[in-house]
């Protein structure tokens, strides 16, 4: 079978895609799902990346996806990777929800809880000794995300709110917010109005960690709630694993080293010794890697020798939550 393989984690913020073959990943937009058609937008990404590649869109072998706008029922799952594949020629695609791409990142098929936190949150616990897997929040920014960047972005930007009309104190998050989206008579209604403003809010999640180590009260309070959040998230998947202590990798932008939530969610968790931070091996799109690499490490003319030495194992882990077409 000839082609290339391709990986994607697409997220809210940006949609990084890597190609059998380059160094580098490639990024373009990310996609919310208040967006329009998902599939299309997505579909237009992907051509986005691969069309800036020399040559043009490639012979695609295999495509793994680990997607923060996954479909909810598997119908609507199998129809996403069906109109991938067709938009592609793709021979396999397969897709599955970020946590779990985070996951295989993060542990490989070994138990733990990853914790992804960006725009978004992605959290699974996973336990290869019983198969146990539980996907905690992740559930937008409508109805969950919590701690993440748009939920922190947007509590900031009601500070500055209630901070203008008198029912808040004053706070330094009001230069802040002025700064990055300019001086509005109408500041919540310039916001709603943004064609991405989910995308933009949530970018305000770095000037509030920046005031809340600079000491701003009403950052610092914002960030102790979402470092609170989480841990309870974390905590909420760990349930699954059947020894302690648990592994929890962190990653994302927003809980890297140096940040404001890093620290308070440190300082949290040295007071929960069954749950201990572990550097995570890496990333969701590190994670759709290995899987699309697990896929091609069979045997005879399907074998990709640049897989490495792989087992059964990272994909037997995950594969009964991930969603498959074939156009054979």
């Amino acid at each position: 079978m000839g082609g290339v393989c391709v990986a994607v984690d697409g997220g809210q913020s940006k949609v990084l895609v890597r190609v059998s073959g380059l160094a580098e990943s490639i990024a373009v937009e990310g996609l919310g799902r208040l967006e329009g058609d998902l599939a299309a937008g997505l579909i237009a990404r992907i051509h986005t990346a691969l069309s800036s590649l020399a040559g043009g869109v490639p012979r695609i072998r295999r495509m793994v996806l680990g997607l923060t706008t996954i479909p909810a029922t598997e119908p609507e799952r199998r129809d996403l990777a069906r109109r991938i594949a067709e938009a592609f020629s793709a021979a396999e695609v397969y897709l599955g929800g970020d946590a779990l791409t985070a996951h295989a990142g993060a542990f490989g098929g070994a138990a733990g809880v990853v914790l992804t936190v960006g725009t978004g949150v992605a959290c699974l616990g996973f336990d290869p000794a019983t198969g146990d897997i539980r996907r905690v929040d992740g559930d937008g920014f409508l109805l969950g995300d919590t701690g993440a960047a748009f939920w922190i972005g947007s509590r900031g930007i009601e500070a500055v709110l209630r901070a203008a009309d008198g029912r808040g104190g004053p706070t330094a998050l009001t230069n802040a917010c002025a700064q990055r989206f300019g001086e509005h008579a109408e500041l919540a209604a310039h916001l709603h109005s943004l064609p991405r403003a989910v995308s933009a809010i949530a970018g305000f999640a770095v000037d509030v960690q920046a005031a809340a180590l600079a000491g701003d009260a009403a950052a610092r309070t914002i960030v102790a709630e979402a470092a609170d959040e989480l841990v309870h998230t974390a905590w909420a998947a760990s349930a699954v694993m059947t020894t302690r202590p648990v592994h929890l990798a962190l990653s994302g932008r927003v809980v890297a080293p140096g940040s404001a939530l890093r620290g308070a969610i440190d300082a949290r968790l040295r007071a929960e010794p069954h749950l201990v931070i572990v550097p995570a091996a890496g990333d969701p799109l590190d994670g759709a890697w290995a899987l699309v690499a697990d896929l091609g490490a069979g045997s005879g003319a399907d074998r990709d020798d640049s897989a490495g030495e792989k087992t059964a194992a990272l994909w037997a882990a995950y594969d009964r939550h991930m969603t498959g077409w074939s156009l054979q």
